[in-house]
């Protein structure tokens, strides 16, 4: 019996308004879907870029400049208001491709501390994990999008395990702070709870 998985891969950019109730918050008439991005294969770091640079620029726009809306409920006489992304929500495969980031099987493997090697995989000295400097990542991010050839790219992936991400457009991106990994498989499908009660004990 060969049992084979899915070889076909499509994912989906959603958003929701922070700014209303939890309890419609997620409803479905109430979620924006800004994009598809098909299959059958998911794209490579650098072409995912090309499916989320239309919503980055009208999120740079209605930050910096705002959206006036002619009329609204509260303001007859119209409002500008101003949008941001508070958290992007993935899976981890797909936190790490959106931010380009190099994979978890790298030495790199975590997006918001500068643990680094694979060598240090089971650290519990948690006190010395250290926030991963967005300044820092915004320049190699943006030396690898900056790059003359594909072989200097390939040589600064390799020393900082990143590439550009359209993320960096939007002036207060920081994926240490608001990149979420895995909220499903961690909370709803009990991971967190079975690591800390199982096997951490």
């Amino acid at each position: 019996l060969n049992i084979r998985r899915a070889s076909t891969s499509c994912g989906i950019i959603s958003m929701a308004c922070l700014n209303l109730l939890l309890d419609i918050r997620y409803k479905p008439e109430n979620m924006y879907v800004a994009g598809i991005i098909p299959g059958p294969k998911q794209p490579s770091l650098e072409n995912l870029n090309h499916y989320i640079r239309p919503l980055i620029n009208d999120l740079v726009d209605a930050w910096k400049c705002g959206v006036k809306f002619s009329k609204t409920a509260c303001y007859p006489d119209g409002r500008v208001t101003r949008s941001a992304v508070a958290l992007v929500v993935c899976d981890l495969p797909a936190a790490r491709h959106i931010a380009s980031l190099a994979g978890v099987s790298s030495h790199f493997y975590c997006s918001a501390c500068d643990c680094y090697h694979k060598s240090t995989y089971g650290r519990v000295d948690f006190e010395n994990w250290k926030p991963r400097n967005r300044d820092k990542l915004r320049v190699y991010a943006e030396q690898w999008r900056d790059a003359a050839t594909s072989g200097e790219r390939e040589t600064l992936f390799k020393a900082h395990s990143m590439h550009y991400s359209e993320l960096w457009h939007l002036p207060y991106w920081d994926p240490s702070q608001q990149l979420v990994v895995d909220p499903m498989h961690c909370l709803l499908e009990g991971l967190v709870p079975h690591h800390t009660h199982n096997l951490l004990g």
